[in-house]
């Protein structure tokens, strides 16, 4: 198993940890009751004894990116020329990188009239390309606003 500690360092890590467990509780009298407790308890022991032991953990932050909708395609289109080689897939990627916190804009053409639409880039891409699809097969104008309506209304939800 190992070895024990001795006394003296069992009687430190209590003393130490009475202190941190008093000073989160009552920072402003901990020294003071620390000092009642312990004879000749000093103010630099007692802030030796508040300072962390070991360096913090590092933690690997997450990409702000992640919310955006093309961030899942283009973390796709990068583990594909990962694995193909294929520079078309990074190519792609980096498009997608350039534009990911710029709006989608939707074109569609009915009737001789283009008209365009700016949505969210939050909003996943894989809905927008369903949104385009759904208006390509449109015949009359009602019909595509009525879906624009539908998809706006829902746009928020993942």
């Amino acid at each position: 198993m190992g070895k024990p500690f001795s006394p003296e360092r069992l009687a430190n890590i209590r003393r130490m940890r009475k202190a941190r467990r008093l000073f989160k509780k009552m920072p402003l009298f901990a020294f003071e009751l620390m000092k009642q407790e312990f004879s000749g308890y000093r103010y630099e022991q007692f802030l030796d004894d508040l300072r962390f032991r070991t360096p913090p953990r590092k933690r690997k932050g997450k990409s702000g990116l992640a919310r955006f909708g093309r961030y899942g395609r283009m973390e796709q289109l990068r583990a594909q020329y990962l694995i193909t080689g294929n520079l078309d897939f990074a190519i792609q990627a980096k498009r997608l990188r350039e534009r990911m916190s710029k709006p989608y804009r939707v074109r569609f053409r009915q009737e001789g009239q283009v008209y365009e639409y700016h949505f969210s880039a939050l909003i996943p891409i894989g809905r927008i390309e369903k949104l385009v699809t759904e208006l390509a097969e449109c015949q009359s104008l009602e019909n595509a606003e009525k879906i624009i309506r539908e998809f706006t209304a829902s746009s928020h939800i993942n």
